[in-house]
């Protein structure tokens, strides 16, 4: 027995009480099973460790329950995958994904690479709105998502998923707790599911013609993932600053910025468009700055601290951890990009 096994063993006491636990019929085994425990015994010694033991151990044992569970379910879909996909030579490639808009922007890079030149053809699975969602993946935002995405020459098709079998399901990371989100890099996930890498220093988005440069600064700040060491009001020395995002977002920074101009987007092609224009880009984690990051336009990201799974990579841009930083970043930039 090695140290894993030695961590989760239940002892003999434990073994009882869950025994007869089971045995009264307040347990079923095969929910626990599916969930990475070999039988309620472990999970009943799991929650003890935590109660009762250091940290340390209670820590450790965490962390092989969550690699086993990973490596289980990875090695689940990839015989599947195995079984269903079928490389004939030229064949159309298909891959699935619920969303968020920024997590597919993401995905991109996977997708071409896994590819390798054949034809393409991407399906939106929109989900059910969750509560308190400001951004849901829906069908209004798949539809304004399909034309910036139908945009890529690279990509021959892009469809509302109808319950089409798919070569590629790139929801899958959603089951392999060892991917945390909230660390890394998004498009490295990618990267670990299929074993693939691209260089994500390069632009993976284009805009065709690109659009006239405005000089402006873009501005984009969602109401999620806000560094609280951030504030926006010294920009008011800039000039004019546009703002892309929701009214409500809008009306928000436009306390703290009164001449902010909004650009309003009828689909996320005119707000690639407009990005690219920018004379720099600044944005939170939000669905605009993975725009930024896939055009490679001069951008400054606002890093949220509680999840920086946003990582800049490339030239002309910079992280805003600290207010000081952020101001001379912005001076930095408008100097560049005078």
């Amino acid at each position: 027995m090695n140290v894993s096994d030695e961590i989760l063993r239940p002892n003999l006491l434990i073994r009882a009480l869950a025994w007869v636990w089971v045995r009264l019929g307040r347990i079923d085994e095969q929910k626990y099973r599916e969930a990475g425990w070999k039988h309620y015994a472990e999970k009943l010694h799991f929650k003890l460790l935590r109660l009762c033991l250091s940290r340390k151990r209670f820590e450790a044992a965490e962390e092989i329950r969550v690699t086993r569970i990973s490596a289980r379910n990875f090695n689940q879909f990839r015989k599947k995958q195995a079984a269903n996909l079928r490389l004939d030579p030229g064949r159309e490639l298909t891959f699935k994904h619920s969303g968020s808009g920024g997590d597919i922007i993401y995905a991109l890079p996977t997708i071409k690479a896994l590819s390798q030149g054949r034809p393409a053809k991407l399906y939106l699975n929109p989900q059910p709105r969750k509560a308190n969602d400001p951004h849901p993946f829906n069908l209004k935002m798949c539809g304004q998502l399909i034309p910036l995405l139908e945009h890529q020459p690279w990509l021959a098709a892009v469809q509302i998923h109808a319950g089409e079998a798919v070569d590629y399901d790139l929801d899958q990371f959603r089951q392999l707790p060892s991917i945390k989100t909230g660390r890394n890099s998004i498009a490295h996930w990618y990267f670990w599911l299929y074993a693939v890498s691209a260089d994500l220093s390069q632009p993976w988005l284009e805009i065709q013609p690109a659009p006239a440069p405005r000089g402006k600064i873009v501005l984009a700040r969602s109401g999620r993932c806000r560094n609280l060491d951030i504030q926006y009001d010294f920009l008011r020395e800039f000039g004019e600053i546009d703002f892309v995002g929701t009214p409500a977002e809008y009306q928000e920074m436009r306390q703290v910025l009164p001449t902010l101009q909004h650009v309003e987007c009828q689909n996320m092609l005119q707000l690639a468009a407009v990005i690219q224009s920018a004379r720099f880009f600044i944005g939170n984690q939000s669905f605009p700055y993975s725009v930024a990051e896939a055009l490679k336009v001069p951008r400054i990201l606002e890093v949220y601290p509680k999840m920086p799974d946003v990582i800049p990579t490339g030239a002309h841009t910079g992280e805003a951890f600290f207010q000081s930083n952020f101001e001379k970043l912005v001076k930095v930039f408008w100097e560049k990009t005078r």
